[in-house]
């Protein structure tokens, strides 16, 4: 099968994964991008390289005529119904058919270099088609293409569904549990995830057990309140907190993995990319799982930790280097069982 993922940015290298997964099971498999990614997660194929997008500029004109909401370690309330994106205003309207008249003819002239026609599949990450009004998407569906739609992250909770766009989609799929409450004929999907090459620390012979935390947003992650409760275990038990902010994603993982302990969130979204990282590298790890999500995943290696008790949670963790261990390893295993992209690929293109 010939594939095409198109993403805004190989974000969260979620479409690079899938990629290089789809590559190996056989498939002729690419990815196009809108714009390269801050963090050079492997370079796309393709790159629109599109103005208006991706610039301090254009998130500046973005906050004053958007609709979406603020990010948030809340879930949505599901009786308000699917999140559907709408322009904000007239204004709003007019900006984002200019912009779809502006970039029309060079999205156009690059699908044409790369004979779109050829491809079987077009995957849309995040539900974002080419143009808001759709109309590209539609005379590739109306040519025989297959057309998936993979929601991950926050575009569905704060931005909604496109309606122009995803009416158009064979196959719908999220890789975030509440995105399913929100929208329940979502086909759900573990993350596709596979622990990038990284330069390894030097052995920490100190005695002091490193819990360490990597909020990329604060408020998202509980961040202050998980340092309130730590801060008490100081005074009783040989730690250092080990923040992890601001630092290139190289250096940020081999910080982490220097922790003996890890802190992903507390909210109700469950666990991201962070907390998979460290499972991966066999650290225990510690996130705020909701019931209905625990009973989703069965069988967990995480410790389940909420406001007012992480540092219960975590203290037979700290004084039990054997507990540690156990854990570590029953976190590599089932990351590789339940989140490897090839496994995640293979679900995926059942569909189509």
């Amino acid at each position: 099968m010939k594939i095409l993922h198109f993403a805004v940015e190989n974000f969260a290298r979620v479409p690079g994964n899938l990629v290089q997964a789809e590559r190996t099971l056989g498939h002729d498999s690419y990815l196009m991008t809108m714009y390269a990614t801050a963090h050079r997660f492997q370079d796309a194929d393709y790159c629109l390289r599109l103005p208006f997008v991706g610039s301090r500029t254009a998130g500046m004109i973005k906050s004053v005529f958007r609709s979406e909401q603020s990010q948030s370690n809340k879930r949505k309330d599901v009786s308000l119904g699917k999140p559907m994106w709408s322009p904000k205003n007239k204004a709003a309207a007019g900006l984002f058919d200019l912009r779809d008249r502006f970039w029309e003819d060079r999205i156009r002239n690059m699908l044409a270099s790369i004979d779109i026609g050829s491809f079987d599949l077009l995957v849309l990450d995040g539900g974002l088609g080419f143009l808001r009004n759709g109309k590209i998407i539609q005379e590739l569906k109306a040519g025989g293409m297959k057309i998936g739609i993979l929601y991950c992250g926050s575009d569905l909770r704060t931005r909604g569904i496109i309606p122009a766009v995803d009416r158009l989609a064979d196959a719908r799929f999220t890789v975030e549990f509440d995105h399913t409450l929100l929208d329940p004929s979502l086909t759900f999907l573990y993350f596709p995830f596979q622990l990038p090459d990284f330069e390894e620390p030097l052995p920490d012979k100190n005695p002091v057990i490193r819990i360490g935390h990597a909020p990329t947003n604060r408020a998202v992650k509980g961040t202050d309140q998980i340092l309130k409760e730590l801060e008490p275990i100081k005074n009783t038990h040989p730690v250092e907190i080990v923040l992890i902010e601001g630092l290139a994603h190289q250096k940020a993982l081999t910080l982490k993995k220097s922790c003996d302990i890890f802190i992903d969130n507390i909210g109700e979204l469950g666990y991201g990319i962070n907390g998979l990282e460290s499972l991966a590298m066999g650290i225990p790890t510690a996130v705020q799982l909701l019931p209905d999500f625990e009973v989703l995943l069965g069988d967990h290696p995480f410790i389940n930790i909420a406001q007012g008790c992480i540092a219960g949670k975590l203290i037979p963790f700290i004084e039990s280097e054997s507990l540690r261990k156990k854990v570590g390893v029953d976190s590599q295993n089932w990351v590789h069982e339940r989140h490897h992209p090839l496994q995640i690929s293979r679900k995926m293109l059942s569909f189509f």
